[in-house]
């Protein structure tokens, strides 16, 4: 395992939280450089992702590509890198290299929801799934690029949902308010556009509902702050200052105490035998972290097993088996319910 990164300090504190540290090597790269990504990348069998850098993308890929490498990562599901990976789709497929994207919680694991509620009802008519968010966000400790990627995903906010067998665009008031149980509560969920579920409509033809819903920072921060940053984030002479609002808001009057808490629940819809039914598939925990980190390495190890690896372009919703991945998911201590009724 080569840990590659900018900081040689947080190399070397990572590689000593390995289980196995003889096991790892670091290597100081800056990855906006191709060349230097391109040699940190040389002879690697896969490369895992995890940089908040969009636009450096399509070169890493092509890097991955050239070293015969596969690929994960955890970018969020943004136009950009979208766009780069399928570019590179034929030469993807062509090499028969495994690249699997949208990697981790959200993006990630709302398709897998869905995916396993439908296995368990012959029609499948609703499957909206909620995100209740009450974390602490260590925005000190946060870099400029992954509070770059928070600003791309304000910058194009759009509350595009399907609903009603059809893509809905919905105004603040028909958002619904979710209670999500203590600490988190009841909060006003806004839906977020994921690309692992816009495929899903087309997968089960009964379904009428299906969209990702989030809660937001906090009703100061929801209410105040990002009104202000979505407008700051337009004007690229201001982008710094968006940045500086965004690390104020949520280490000071955004900032949550514990206790801390992530919910992602999916209630679903539809018939059994002709009859009316319901699942509901929820997974959660107080560790934003392993709530990442679960779903990547359970995706990981399914592409690292021989009958499981698929070559070609992928996304993480849609490759990994759901319920081998939410067996997974509990066995690392996250709290998973599977239930149908």
């Amino acid at each position: 395992l080569v840990l590659v990164g900018r900081s040689p300090g947080k190399l070397a504190v990572t590689r000593e939280a390995v289980a196995t540290p003889a096991r790892v090597s670091t290597e100081r790269v800056d990855l906006a450089d191709p060349a230097a990504a391109r040699a940190a990348l040389d002879g690697a069998g896969l490369v895992v992702v995890t940089t908040g850098r969009p636009d450096l993308v399509g070169d890493l890929a092509r890097a991955a590509l050239d070293a015969g490498a596969d690929w994960f990562d955890t970018l969020l599901s943004g136009a950009t890198k979208l766009d780069a990976l399928r570019d590179l789709e034929p030469r993807i497929s062509g090499s028969g290299r495994c690249f699997v994207t949208d990697g981790g919680f959200h993006p990630g694991l709302p398709a897998v929801l869905v995916r396993r509620a439908a296995e368990q009802l012959d029609t499948l008519e609703s499957a909206d799934v909620m995100a209740g968010l009450r974390i602490d966000w260590r925005a000190e400790t946060l870099a400029d690029s992954t509070v770059d990627e928070m600003l791309d995903e304000f910058s194009s906010f759009d509350m595009v949902t399907w609903i009603d067998g059809g893509r809905r665009r919905l105004r603040w008031s028909q958002c619904p308010r979710v209670d999500f149980g203590p600490p988190i509560g009841s909060q006003l969920a806004v839906p977020m556009p994921l690309a692992e579920l816009d495929e899903l409509p087309e997968r089960y033809p009964g379904l009428q509902r299906c969209g990702f819903y989030i809660t937001g920072f906090g009703p100061v921060v929801d209410n105040l702050v990002l009104p202000v940053v979505m407008v700051l984030v337009k004007l690229p002479r201001l982008r710094p200052w968006a940045r500086r609002l965004v690390r104020w808001s949520l280490s000071g009057v955004g900032a949550v105490p514990p206790p801390h808490r992530l919910v992602l629940r999916l209630d679903a819809t539809g018939r059994r035998a002709g009859e009316p039914a319901g699942v509901r598939v929820s997974v959660a925990g107080e560790d934003g972290y392993l709530l990442t980190a679960a779903p990547a390495v359970a995706c990981l190890r399914q592409m690292m097993d021989a009958g499981q690896r698929r070559p070609g372009l992928h996304l993480q919703g849609h490759f990994v088996e759901p319920a081998t991945t939410l067996a997974a998911l509990a066995g690392w201590g996250l709290e998973v319910v599977d239930v149908s009724r």
